[in-house]
C-alpha cells in the first residue's frame, strides 16, 4: 500500500560509489549503477556524481564498453578552472562545489549546489547561496566521529532553507533510514531527515525540527506519516552504496 514514504523515495539517490567509504574503482562504478537502475527498485536511483578531474576516466570507461549514466552529477573543487568543459558533458544535470569555489552559472536546466561549510556559520552561508541563485548542499556525516553534524545545526540548516525557500540536497552518512547510535556514535537516518525537511518547511520551530531528526526506530511510523512534501526542498540524498538504503527499506516493510 503506498504511503508518504513511498512518493518520497523516487529519484532520491544519488549514486556517489566513487566516494569514500566505497570508493570504488571507476569501473566497478560504473558497472553497479547500471546494475541498479536495470534492478526492481530502479525508481529510487537519482544521477551518477563523478568528480571533475575524473571525467576522462569515465569517458575512457564508456569508450571501453561501460554504459554512460543516463544522468550525472559533477563535483569540482578547483574554482573558476574547468567548468565550461564540465558543461559540455553529455548527460550533465547538476553540478555541485564548495560554496566559496567560484562556480560559475550552469547553462539551461542544470542544477547548481552549493555546499555550506561544514560545522560553519549557517544564516551567512545559506544568504550567499540564495544570492548565488543556487540550491544548498549539506554534509551530514563522514568518516569520522566529527564528521557528523550537531542535530542543533543541522535543524538551523533546514529551518534556514525552508525560511529562504532554499532546495537542498545532503550527502555522507546516510546509509540507514533512522537515526541511531553507531561504533563511532551518533548517525543520522534518512527517514528523519525527511521528516525533519517536511517539519521545517511547514515553519515548525527549530527545536520541533531537532526531534524529528533524533527519534529513533521505536518511532518509525510517526516519522513516516510526517515526511509528506518533504521532497519539495530535499531534491536527493547523495548514498555511496544504493544497496544499502534500499536494503534496509525492504526488511522494515518500507519500500
Amino acid at each position: 500500500m503506498p504511503t508518504p514514504l513511498s512518493a518520497a523515495l523516487p529519484h532520491l539517490f544519488d549514486d556517489a560509489g566513487l566516494f569514500p567509504p566505497a570508493k570504488l574503482p571507476m569501473a566497478e562504478a560504473l558497472a553497479a549503477h547500471t546494475r541498479v537502475l536495470a534492478g526492481e527498485h530502479s525508481h529510487v536511483v537519482g544521477p551518477f556524481l563523478c568528480p571533475a578531474s575524473r571525467l576522462a576516466e569515465m569517458d575512457a570507461c564508456v569508450a571501453a564498453g561501460a554504459r554512460r549514466p543516463p544522468a550525472l552529477g559533477v563535483i569540482g573543487y578547483d574554482g573558476q578552472r574547468g567548468w565550461q568543459k564540465v558543461f559540455g558533458t553529455p548527460g550533465l544535470v547538476q553540478v555541485e562545489a564548495p560554496l566559496h569555489a567560484g562556480m560559475p552559472p550552469a547553462p539551461g536546466r542544470v542544477v547548481r549546489y552549493l555546499e555550506l561549510p561544514h560545522h560553519g556559520p549557517v544564516d551567512e552561508s545559506l544568504d550567499a547561496i540564495a544570492a548565488a541563485g543556487a540550491r544548498a548542499k549539506v554534509r551530514c556525516g563522514g568518516l569520522t566521529r566529527d564528521a557528523v553534524p550537531s542535530v542543533r545545526w543541522l535543524a538551523a540548516v533546514l529551518v534556514g532553507c525552508a525560511a529562504r525557500g532554499l532546495v537542498l540536497k545532503a550527502t555522507a552518512g546516510l546509509h540507514q533510514p533512522f537515526h541511531r547510535i553507531g561504533p563511532g556514535g551518533p548517525q543520522h537516518g534518512f527517514v528523519n531527515l525527511l521528516a525533519a525537511v517536511a517539519l521545517a518547511r511547514g515553519h515548525a520551530a527549530a527545536g520541533e525540527v531537532a526531534a524529528a531528526l533524533v527519534a529513533d526506530e521505536a518511532d518509525a511510523e510517526r516519522l513516516v506519516a510526517c515526511v509528506g512534501g518533504a521532497r519539495a526542498m530535499l531534491a536527493s540524498i547523495g548514498t555511496c552504496s544504493i544497496d544499502e538504503p534500499v536494503e534496509a527499506l525492504a526488511t522494515r516493510g518500507l519500500l
